[in-house]
């Protein structure tokens, strides 16, 4: 808009950016909108009315759309990570300019105020091709962009989108550079979680390996990739459970149970659930993911044992489970106990027949007359009585003949 002064939000010179442009061209609705604002200081934003958001970046929030707009920025790279730039967000920086600074082609156009594109490196093209290709030799100042790239590889795999070779280079000059080793865990978990909820959060794992980020990222995962039997157990698992669930919490407990399996060289032992414990760790994991996965990588193996353990432990793992109280993450558990069992021992029947004599377990132990036992007994010869009238019921449940029709 040349030096036409900026008394209002509609002088602003704004251009849509990004995966909103991108996911138009694609046909795919609901992306959040993201803007690019050119000519502006921040002074001028904040005169507008737009509320600053940026903890590292000149971002804002409009006043009414609360859509996020961001000055247009050059980056220099001074330092160590991705939060070793230099920042321009002078009033001389390009449309050009901010969109030269991206991670891929596809991610590198914009549309006016009369919705022509702006595309100066060959985004659309890329997305007709199905191509994920890096903009500038600038890529390989991020270590983020490695993990961005295979998330992209994980959500249009299906549409058959593949990594140009020289962005793959790229991708293992990173891994091999030391860059990754900067990255804070929280920025890890974010891009690792948001894979888990793509269509196909295999690819995003199979990438990584492939360029050499895994053992860097992940090394507890990247020990799955050192079987083949083992990898593949693990990503059909992933895939399964892509399938049933957008849940990212599940995927994330069904990637630790294969974690958590043994070497074919070593016995199971307690390196497995350490392992999980690691990954939880490395990556800062929230409380309930940590929670849910290492309860799967304990006690998912012990549902299919079932009917050669003993009432008494039977009891016990239940009561580890909080299955008595809470009924939600009793099922969350079983439900993914039944797609990890299900690639890990390949017999369906069998897997079903387990998973239900745990509920009914569970079920069976509902049956003991609590409030009755607490009339005659008080503090822990209470709660004697009570485990006993539990290890009773389902004694009898484990006593019953396993089914050998079909399971239903």
């Amino acid at each position: 808009m040349g030096n036409q002064p900026i008394k209002n939000i509609c002088d602003l010179d704004c251009y849509l950016v990004g995966g909103a442009v991108r996911d138009k061209l694609l046909n795919i609705k609901g992306s959040d909108r993201d803007w690019v604002v050119v000519g502006a200081t921040e002074k001028i934003m904040l005169a507008l009315g737009f509320r600053s958001i940026g903890k590292d970046f000149p971002v804002y929030l409009h006043p009414r759309s609360k859509e996020e707009y961001a000055l247009a920025r050059t980056e220099l790279k001074v330092g160590k990570g991705y939060k070793g730039f230099a920042v321009d967000t002078s009033k001389r920086v390009t449309l050009e300019q901010d969109l030269y600074r991206r991670d891929l082609t596809i991610n590198a156009m914009a549309l006016d105020a009369d919705e022509n594109l702006i595309d100066p490196y060959g985004g659309r093209k890329d997305l007709e091709n199905g191509l994920l290709r890096h903009v500038s030799e600038h890529f390989i100042e991020d270590p983020l962009r490695v993990l961005r790239v295979a998330r992209f590889a994980a959500r249009y795999h299906e549409r058959g989108f593949i990594i140009d070779d020289s962005t793959l280079e790229l991708m293992c000059e990173l891994s091999a550079s030391g860059e990754l080793t900067h990255l804070v865990a929280q920025r890890v978990w974010q891009e690792v979680i948001s894979a888990l909820n793509e269509a196909n959060p295999a690819v995003f794992f199979q990438t990584l390996k492939l360029c050499g980020a895994l053992e860097v990222l992940l090394p507890e995962v990247d020990l799955v990739f050192t079987e083949r039997n083992r990898s593949a157990a693990a990503m059909a698992g992933l895939t399964m459970s892509a399938g049933i669930t957008n849940d990212g919490l599940v995927r994330f407990a069904v990637l630790a149970y294969f974690v958590s399996q043994p070497r074919a060289d070593s016995e199971r032992s307690a390196d497995g659930s350490q392992l999980v414990d690691s990954l939880c760790d490395r990556l800062k994991a929230p409380g309930r993911f940590r929670k849910t996965a290492v309860q799967i990588s304990h006690y998912a193996d012990q549902v299919m044992a079932l009917r050669t353990t003993s009432a008494a432990d039977t009891v016990e793992l239940i009561i580890a489970l909080n299955g008595l109280r809470d009924k939600a993450a009793f099922e969350q558990f079983l439900a993914i106990c039944q797609i990890v069992l299900a690639v890990a021992y390949r017999n369906e029947r069998a897997v079903n027949d387990a998973i239900e004599l745990m509920r009914r377990c569970r079920d069976s132990m509902y049956k003991t007359d609590a409030k009755g036992l607490a009339k005659q007994f008080r503090g822990q010869e209470l709660r004697k009585k009570v485990k006993a009238a539990y290890i009773a019921q389902v004694s009898q449940l484990l006593e019953q003949p396993a089914p050998t029709g079909k399971s239903e």
